[in-house]
This record gives C-alpha cells, sequence and structure tokens, in this order.
C-alpha cells in the first residue's frame, strides 16, 4: 500500500511539473528550441561530457537563434542575439547571478563571482582598487619573472622538434602567476605540478564546474551521496588550509610592520617591503567602516585566483594555438617584437612597451573571438521582464552565449578565418563596429573587473614566447594556407568536433578548454 501511495504522488508530481513547464513554454512562446523529453527536459541532449554540450548548444544556435533550454524542470533562454545581449549585460535589473553559480558556493563561499546584490556592489567597489596603474606594476614584476621562468620549462621540452601540450604546462604558469600576484607567496607548480595543493586546486575546479549542468549533482544534500563528494570535501580541506594559513601570515607581517614604522631604516628601506599581493588589499579593505573577516578575505582571495587563473590559461593556450597554424600572423607579431623591443630580445618587455604591441592586441582580441574564454554566462530573472518586445517569465534563467557572438556572419564576415585585422582601427568595418558584438570579457555592471590584468599577463607571456620561439603545429600538414581555422560549428562541421586527431576538441563548462590538449611544437630562435 505504501509503496503504491509513493507511485501515485510521484506520478501526481510529474504530471504538476510537466502542466507548470506547458504553461512557461506558452509564455516563452517567441522562442523555440530542441524537442524536450519528460522529466528530464533536455538534458538528454546535452551529452556525456563538456565537449557534447558546445556541439549542442552551437547546433541549437544555427537553428533557432535564441532557443529555450531545459534541464529537467530549471527553464533557461539562450540568448544569441548581440542586441539581447546589450539589453541584458547593460540592465541593472539583470545583474543577479543563475543559482548555476551555486555549486562554488563550497569553494567560493560569496566573493564577488556569487554574489549578488547589496553584497555584490561592495565587493565590487572593494576590489576595483585592486587593479590600479601600480599595481599592475607591481604584478607585472611577478608576471615577467614566472615567464621567464617558463622559457626554461619549454625549451627542455621542445627539444628535437618533440610535440608537447602547450595547454598542460601553461596551466602550471599561469597558477603560479595567479597564486605570487593573489597571495605574494610562490607555490612553485611549474616546477612541482604534482604538489598536494596543485593537484587539490585541479580536482575542486574541475568537480564543481562539471555540476552546473547535472541537476541532480547541483544539489548538495543528494551530491553527498555520489562517492566523489568525498575526494571534493578532501581536496576543499587542503586548498583552504593553506589559503587561511597564508592569510594568518600575511597578516601577522603586517602586524610586526606597523610596530616598526618608527624605524627610520624600515620606512625608508623598499627593499625590506615584500611586493604588493592582492591580499594586501583584501587586508587593508573596509566595508562599511569595518575592516574584512577572515571568511571574506578567503572568499575574495580565492574567487581571485578561480576567475583569473583558468581564463588566462584558455586565452594563452588558443592564442598560440593559432600562431602556430598561421605563420604569416605569427611573423607580423615578431616583427613588431623587433620594432618595439630593438636588438635585445631576451630582456623583458617593459610595462610601457607592452602598451605599444597594437598587433598583439589585434590577436587578442581575434583569439577570444573565435576562442573566447567564458563561452557562456548566466543570469537569473527575479520578475517578469521584457527584453526588446519578448516576454520572459520569473524563474527563468538567461544563459548568455558570448561564443556564438563570434560566429555571426553578420557581425563578422568570413567566421571561420582567423584575422587580426578585423579589429584594426584602420579596417572600414571598425566604423560600423559595436562592441556588444563580440564581448569576451563580459560587459556592463558585471563585466570582468580584471581585464587589464588578464590582457597585461597574455602579452607578457605571448611576446616572450614569440622572441624566444617559432611557433609550430603538431605536424607540418595543419598549416593554414588561406586563414581559416579548424573549428567548425553547426552546418559547417562535419561528422565529428574535430577533423584531425590534433585539432583541438573543444569543451566548456565555465571556461573553454581543449579536451585533446593544445599540441604544439616549438622551434628555438637563434
Amino acid at each position: 500500500m505504501f509503496l503504491l501511495l509513493l507511485a501515485f504522488a510521484a506520478v501526481s508530481l510529474v504530471i504538476y511539473k510537466e502542466l507548470w513547464r506547458c504553461r512557461m513554454q506558452q509564455k516563452m512562446g517567441h522562442t523555440q528550441g530542441p524537442r524536450m523529453l519528460p522529466v528530464v527536459g533536455n538534458g538528454h541532449q546535452l551529452g556525456k561530457s563538456p565537449e557534447d554540450l558546445l556541439n549542442f548548444l552551437f547546433d541549437s544556435f544555427y537553428k533557432y537563434g535564441n532557443f529555450q533550454l531545459w534541464i529537467g524542470y530549471y527553464p533557461n533562454i539562450v540568448i544569441t542575439d548581440n542586441k539581447d545581449i546589450e539589453h541584458i549585460l547593460c540592465s541593472n535589473s539583470l545583474t543577479e547571478k543563475s543559482d548555476m553559480y551555486d555549486v562554488l558556493q563550497i569553494w567560493l563561499g560569496e566573493g564577488l563571482v556569487n554574489s549578488n546584490g547589496t553584497k555584490w556592489h561592495q565587493r565590487r567597489k572593494m576590489i576595483t582598487p585592486s587593479f590600479h596603474f601600480k599595481i599592475l606594476q607591481d604584478f607585472h614584476v611577478v608576471m615577467n619573472s614566472n615567464a621567464g621562468k617558463f622559457m626554461e620549462k619549454l625549451r627542455a621540452r621542445a627539444e628535437g622538434g618533440r610535440i608537447l601540450d602547450f595547454q598542460k604546462m601553461v596551466h602550471n604558469l599561469t597558477l603560479d602567476i595567479m597564486c605570487e600576484t593573489a597571495m605574494g607567496v610562490p607555490i612553485n607548480a611549474m616546477d612541482n605540478p604534482n604538489s598536494k595543493f596543485v593537484k587539490a586546486l585541479d580536482l575542486i575546479a574541475e568537480n564543481c564546474l562539471l555540476r552546473m549542468f547535472n541537476p541532480m549533482k547541483r544539489n548538495l544534500d543528494i551530491y553527498r551521496f555520489f562517492p566523489e563528494c568525498k575526494r571534493l570535501f578532501s581536496a576543499l580541506d587542503i586548498f583552504k588550509d593553506f589559503i587561511y594559513n597564508i592569510i594568518e601570515k600575511r597578516m601577522q607581517m603586517r602586524l610586526a610592520e606597523n610596530t616598526q614604522t618608527d624605524s627610520p631604516t624600515m620606512a625608508n628601506d623598499d627593499s625590506a617591503k615584500p611586493r604588493h599581493a592582492f591580499l594586501d588589499t583584501m587586508l587593508s579593505a573596509t566595508i562599511e567602516g569595518r575592516s574584512l573577516i577572515r571568511e571574506e578575505i578567503y572568499e575574495e582571495v580565492s574567487t581571485f585566483m578561480f576567475a583569473g587563473q583558468d581564463t588566462t590559461c584558455s586565452a594563452l593556450s588558443f592564442a598560440v594555438l593559432l600562431l602556430s597554424r598561421h605563420l604569416d600572423v605569427q611573423k607580423r607579431v615578431f616583427e613588431e617584437q623587433q620594432l618595439i623591443i630593438g636588438d635585445d630580445l631576451q630582456r623583458d618587455a617593459t610595462f610601457q612597451e607592452l602598451s605599444e604591441m597594437k598587433y598583439l592586441d589585434m590577436v587578442l582580441k581575434e583569439t577570444l573571438r573565435i576562442y573566447p574564454s567564458v563561452p557562456l554566462v548566466a543570469r537569473a530573472v527575479k520578475e517578469d521582464i521584457e527584453i526588446n518586445g519578448k516576454f520572459i517569465p520569473k524563474g527563468t534563467t538567461l544563459l548568455l552565449f558570448l561564443m556564438s557572438l563570434g560566429y555571426n556572419e553578420d557581425n563578422f564576415p568570413d567566421p571561420y578565418r582567423f584575422d587580426p585585422e578585423r579589429f584594426s582601427a584602420l579596417r572600414e568595418y571598425q566604423m560600423t563596429y559595436n562592441p556588444f558584438e563580440c564581448v569576451p570579457f563580459s560587459a556592463g555592471p558585471r563585466n570582468c573587473v580584471g581585464q587589464k590584468y588578464a590582457t597585461l599577463e597574455f602579452k607578457t607571456v605571448i611576446s616572450k614566447i614569440i622572441r624566444n620561439f617559432e611557433i609550430l603545429p603538431a605536424l607540418d600538414e595543419l598549416k593554414s594556407e588561406d586563414g581559416r581555422i579548424s573549428t567548425y560549428f553547426g552546418p559547417h562541421k562535419k561528422a565529428g568536433s574535430c577533423s584531425h586527431k590534433y585539432d583541438p576538441k573543444l569543451a566548456t563548462v565555465l571556461t573553454l578548454k581543449s579536451a585533446n590538449g593544445v599540441l604544439i611544437r616549438l622551434r628555438e630562435r637563434r
């Protein structure tokens, strides 16, 4: 009898939910979408891997434009129209992040990425000064130092024309830069990629991101019954212990410095002071007149590391991949380096010299058009709204498919061609260019606060690589003679997501990666 009642309750719940979904679909009638199944919605179409997800999104984009996407009974509208994306990003009433990001809360707490409302406004205002010009100059010293060390790692791995996975190697470089600029402490991931902290951080990031599109695992109370949950919490303990220990030491160091301010020697000895880190800004920051507590400092330091490390790794990886196959573009990048740096190509580029690298700027923009580090962002709809005449009901999640903008032929003619000069101020195209046709750093109130930091790191690393090495494809036959890229989506692609085993197999949940690595060769410049 009990089982019969339980079955009746389950069937009744499903019927109720399906009727509710029908009403929501009618309200969202201006958008179509792939056919759904009861209970799972479109969940079965998202595939079993992050690679499948990206292909599904592009197939639906080419077929429908904006489209409905149901993950179980979670209603989503995937937005691909640049005017709709502009409206959403610029709206002060649509700044709240979707509950998709709740999976990050056990790791990042309510830091800048995860917070909403008043808390987000306070945190944003507090963090913005961390990317002031003078602080970026301090960060640039760290970037140069680690990039120089990275050249030695590349030199050792590239010997004899061996194929190497650049994505795997640059991951440890960006982690070293991020940790040292965030906390003022080197973690030496390039030397010790299997350290407990590095492995814990990688496990946490992968685990949290894969839960985003899994309704079952997104719920932490249910997820606790999965075996990998225990590994996640063990990794979180390692990560948090490390960060809190650094915070405590930095606080003690600052306390000691304050007690010695009466010493003229200490006051005037800049060499005795540690280089400024993001953590120092948080230790000095206040919210409504009070200092931050340790938990708040932890939230922002860990958020800074999360938001900056994977995204920069992605941009650097795909830029190097493109340069390896488009040697004409690489030649122009190198010529610009010679013009700006001069004869001594081994020296560090100055902060000012990096700002003069205009062609490298264009390479960055074109790389992010094709391979944006964050292809998708999500916003919550808390009240019934209209977007450019289209009704959006309360409770919907808006998934802004930023990556689709770069492949819209109305915005970018011949989008499957790698052409950095699209972004040249000399092009006639630039006269009609709308910045919301390509927003790799997002835009509006919740744009990327670390955009200048990311650009500085990208240019520092690429400048060093291009002056030390010729970047070659894994095989000579993969060179592009006509500027075409190896990535194709929707009606433009063949049966497989990549046509050659050395082509990137794109995968995304929050950041864009190549599931099979970024495989290249390097030849040292003499």
